[in-house]
């Protein structure tokens, strides 16, 4: 994918426009990608540039047999909400506000890389989250790396 390292804190504007970073814009650009593929992922949206969607989690989801109502549910969840958004030339997209609101995103938001994929989190959330998995590790005995 675009193995661009970041965590940074954004804006989106009243419409929903986001300017992304300017490595993460640089990156899409050497790799010619011009659009991300998103999802909603347990209270965040996921973005894949789209071959890395097709790969990852299209294929694997069409191999499934679509009558097993669990695999239909997964089916429905992943790819029933994927949203293939165009990111134009300065590096701006506008996020849906259906997937904006699915997720609690508002005016600020925070864009993390896990390398194959960005992820879309409203700070908020994120906190709690990396909250929830210091006190597991705190009381498992283990630690955070």
């Amino acid at each position: 994918m675009l193995e661009v390292r970041l965590n940074q804190p954004m804006t989106l504007d009243p419409k929903g426009r986001l300017t992304l970073p300017s490595r993460l814009k640089s990156a899409l650009e050497a790799h010619r990608v011009s659009s991300l593929v998103f999802i909603v992922h347990e209270g965040h949206l996921r973005a894949y540039a789209p071959a890395e969607f097709t790969e990852r989690v299209e294929r694997p989801l069409l191999d499934l047999d679509e009558f097993d109502p669990a695999a239909e549910e997964k089916q429905r969840l992943r790819l029933g909400f994927a949203t293939e958004l165009d990111v134009d030339r300065q590096g701006r997209m506008v996020l849906p506000s259906n997937l904006r609101q699915m997720v609690g995103l508002d005016r600020d938001l925070v864009v993390i890389s896990l390398l194959n994929r960005l992820e879309f989190w409203d700070p908020g959330r994120l906190e709690a989250w990396y909250a929830a998995r210091q006190q597991r590790a705190v009381i498992g005995g283990g630690e955070l790396v």
